[in-house]
């Protein structure tokens, strides 16, 4: 696990001291990929099963003005607070998101992004004597306000993410952190 975390670092070392900045001013076009998750806010009733949420998400940016139009899907996994063989519950959230990063004071930006997220949630009827697996869907409108900073290729930002979903009338809210790779 040290072995892991050192090449984490080294990695990390790196892409920060690069001089080739994957969002400058001459690119049109910029891909990255980022790795996110946080802690889950908001909703009582979710809080008391689901404690966080990690996953992978992919940015498109197109340079537009001082920023950059942004289209951000991804996949999470919901991760249960515990787990038990009588009552597994586990969730996913795929964001599709558009949005705007405006980038200040060279390498600082803040960004808006909107756009749908959907939520299935996963867990054992506990009425049944098969073990049968209960999964509930659900999705609506979410939006999400972040800043962070440009490192080289290296991208770290904070946001807030709520998420209101319809059908339950449920508001999920998500207080996470990404980092990612630019390219």
């Amino acid at each position: 696990m040290k072995k892991v975390i050192l090449l984490f670092v080294i990695a990390l070392s790196t892409l920060c001291v690069s001089q080739v900045y994957a969002q400058k001013d001459g690119k049109t076009f910029s891909f990255g990929f980022g790795f996110e998750g946080g802690p889950l806010v908001y909703d009582a009733d979710i809080k008391d099963v689901f404690s966080s949420e990690f996953g992978l998400s992919l940015r498109f940016s197109y340079k537009a003005g001082p920023g950059y139009v942004t289209f951000t899907p991804g996949a999470l996994l919901v991760m249960p607070k515990s787990v038990s063989e009588e009552d597994i519950k586990i969730g996913s959230h795929i964001p599709l998101k558009l949005g705007y990063k405006y980038i200040f004071a060279e390498r600082f930006f803040v960004m808006g992004e909107a756009g749908y997220a959907a939520y299935t949630f996963y867990s054992a009827d506990p009425f049944s004597e098969s073990d049968e697996i209960v999964k509930e869907k659900d999705g609506g409108f979410t939006f999400a306000p972040s800043v962070g900073v440009n490192l080289g290729k290296f991208e770290a930002g904070i946001r807030y993410e709520a998420t209101h979903l319809k059908d339950s009338d449920t508001k999920i809210g998500l207080l996470g952190l990404r980092l990612g790779f630019n390219f």
